[in-house]
């Protein structure tokens, strides 16, 4: 008998699949958090090719001509997911990358209803944890469409690179794009203090440091 505990369990929803009991959770006017670029909007929601497979795009993405913009509850989530892979592994960043962003802040919306992929009750849907962290986006993409279906405004959920189980970030749904009507955010923090009120060691790259901070060594003769 072949052990297939490391296969991917999580599956896309069946096409009949009823969601009209799945756990939901209301947005109550909290504050949303997003690391940007310092010269680009916040308020952007992603989409997919409506023909895409799901190889491309964000975990949570709609296909054209829907769209979804991620939030989370707090600055070290936002910085977190925004540099990712090198941050998880190393807990630092250079000061360049740093200073290339910014934490917006944002009000959401109250009384819209998200579903909750990280309430208990979700697993009797079909829903397991693997849906926020498998490297597959075809699946959470299938449920994000799904739950867009069911009138649902988006996901709650818990991030990838963070270690937190409890819902800390939310995927908000939309027309693709920008919103014909501007959302307000305010700038919250610079990416470098963001940075080191997460715990991330900021580091020194050169980039911005003067002539006197080198030393100069001359090549060995030949």
């Amino acid at each position: 008998m072949t052990d297939q505990r490391s296969d991917v369990g999580q599956r896309a929803p069946a096409d009949d699949l009823d969601l009209s009991g799945f756990p939901v959770v209301a947005s109550r006017g909290t504050t949303f958090y997003r690391a940007k670029r310092h010269d680009r909007g916040a308020w952007w929601f992603a989409s997919t090719p409506a023909d895409a497979d799901g190889a491309t795009g964000g975990r949570f993405d709609l296909a054209d001509p829907r769209g979804t913009c991620y939030w989370a509850d707090s600055v070290e989530v936002a910085v977190r997911e925004r540099l990712a892979h090198h941050t998880l592994r190393t807990n630092t960043v250079f000061v360049g990358r740093a200073r290339e962003m910014v934490v917006v802040a944002a009000r959401a919306s109250r009384g819209r209803r998200f579903a909750d992929v990280t309430d208990p009750d979700a697993v009797r849907a079909g829903v397991g944890a693997e849906l926020q962290t498998m490297g597959d986006y075809r699946v959470p993409q299938a449920w994000a469409r799904a739950f867009d279906a069911a009138g649902l405004a988006g996901v709650r959920y818990s991030t990838r690179f963070t270690s937190a189980s409890a819902p800390n970030a939310w995927a908000v749904f939309g027309d693709a794009g920008v919103p014909r009507r501007p959302r307000p955010e305010r700038v919250h923090r610079d990416g470098v203090t963001a940075c080191l009120e997460s715990g991330i060691r900021v580091l020194e790259d050169g980039s911005t440091a003067a002539p006197d901070r080198f030393t100069i060594i001359r090549p060995p003769a030949d």
